[in-house]
């Protein structure tokens, strides 16, 4: 049984090697599959930005358009009312700018959550080089 002492260990060290580069595979391909995530999630809120500054400037122009019939209605439009409907006109861009602003940051956000997810499955994949070289180390100093 002594002589079989290094074969068993040395086959021990294989399997432990083998093991340990399985999971940082395993380890890589999940941050990779979540980084996948994060990215569809960064385009659905970028999508979701244009929708709500595109409902932001159909309101405005709606709003404008009550704000035209009201004042063709009356006499006279000019004046402070024209200078209320042009601010309300650039207050629905600004509005409808900083929908996709803020869409923007979340997005970007989402994208660097990936990066950062990426850059863990890197990680968790070299530790395991370094778990399978300690553990064929070890197995190689039951020879010794």
């Amino acid at each position: 049984m002594k002589a079989a002492a290094p074969y068993l260990s040395a086959g021990s060290a294989l399997v432990s090697a083998a093991g340990a580069i399985g999971q940082g595979k395993a380890a890589q391909n999940a941050a990779n599959v979540q980084a996948q995530l994060y990215e569809r999630q960064a385009q659905r809120d970028r999508e979701i930005g244009a929708l709500n500054a595109r409902r932001q400037r159909e309101e405005a122009e709606r709003l404008a358009g009550t704000q035209r019939a009201l004042l063709g209605s009356q006499e006279g439009g000019s004046g402070s009312a024209l200078l209320v409907q042009e601010d309300l006109g650039a207050e629905g861009e600004f509005n409808a700018r900083l929908a996709e602003a803020n869409a923007e940051a979340v997005a970007s956000s989402k994208m660097t959550q990936a990066v950062l997810s990426r850059a863990e499955g890197r990680g968790a994949r070299q530790a395991s080089y370094f778990r399978a070289g300690t553990a064929l180390l070890k197995g190689a100093s039951a020879w010794a």
